[in-house]
C-alpha cells in the first residue's frame, strides 16, 4: 500500500489467530530405558522465504543492501527487514523469493541470479516455520541509479502491507547495530558481509565454525 508512514496508533492488542496450533506428542527415552511423554502445542505456519538484495555503489565505494521498512503490529514498531513471506505450496523456493522481492521491493530479478544460502528455524520451541534464505546481486552501479528505477513505496494491498523500500550501506548497518532489530535480518546482513569480505580471517573462521558446529 503506497504512502510514507507518518504515524501509527495501535488500537488493539488482541488479534484473531489465523494460524493453527497443533498438539504434538513425542516419547523421549533416556539412558537406562526410562521413557517420558513430551507434549507441546506447535504453531503451524508452513515454510517461508527471505531474500537479501545487494549492489555495489561506485560513488560511496560500499556495498548496499535493500531492506523493507514496515509496521509490525506484534511489537507495535517499525521494522527493517529483508523482503520475504510465506512459501506458496507447490512453488519453488527461488520463484517465491523473486515474487516476494517484486511485491515488497518493486524489483524484478531472474531466478537464475538468486543464490539460496541457508535455512533457519525462527522459533523452534513453538513454531514449525522453516525460512529459506537467499541473496541476489542487482545489476546497478550506484544508489542513485537504484532509486531512479524504483517506485519508493510498495506493498500488497490485499494483505494490508504498508512498506517503504530503502537501501543502506552494509558498513553503516554493521557499525550501528540498533538500525535493524529483527534477528533474522541481522543474521542475513552479517552473513552477506562475511561473504563480501568485511571481516578478518579470524572473524570469518568464527562464523564458519558456528555454521558447521
Amino acid at each position: 500500500m503506497k504512502g510514507r508512514i507518518q504515524k501509527i496508533i495501535p488500537l488493539s492488542k488482541k488479534f484473531h489467530n489465523v494460524f493453527r496450533f497443533t498438539r504434538r506428542i513425542a516419547e523421549v527415552e533416556l539412558a537406562g530405558g526410562v521413557r517420558y511423554s513430551f507434549v507441546r502445542h506447535v504453531l503451524e505456519t508452513g515454510p517461508a522465504v527471505s531474500i537479501l538484495p545487494y549492489f555495489y555503489d561506485k560513488e560511496s565505494k560500499d556495498w548496499h543492501v535493500i531492506l523493507v521498512r514496515q509496521y509490525r503490529p506484534a511489537v507495535s514498531a517499525i521494522s527493517l527487514e529483508a523482503p520475504g513471506g510465506l512459501l506458496n505450496q507447490g512453488k519453488s523456493v527461488k520463484a517465491e523469493m523473486a515474487r516476494e522481492l517484486h511485491e515488497e521491493a518493486g524489483t524484478r530479478v531472474s531466478t537464475r541470479d538468486i543464490k539460496v544460502v541457508d535455512t533457519h528455524h525462527l522459533a523452534s520451541s513453538f513454531c514449525d516455520q522453516v525460512v529459506h534464505l537467499g541473496i541476489v546481486c542487482l545489476p546497478v552501479e550506484s544508489n542513485k541509479e537504484f532509486l531512479r528505477k524504483l517506485k519508493r513505496y510498495h506493498g500488497v494491498v490485499s494483505e494490508q502491507e504498508f512498506t517503504q523500500v530503502i537501501s543502506l550501506p552494509i558498513q553503516k548497518l554493521l557499525t550501528k547495530s540498533n538500525l535493524v532489530k529483527y534477528t533474522l535480518t541481522k543474521y542475513q546482513i552479517h552473513d552477506l558481509a562475511r561473504r563480501l569480505g568485511y571481516f578478518s580471517k579470524k572473524e570469518n573462521k568464527f562464523y564458519t565454525d558456528i555454521k558447521t558446529a
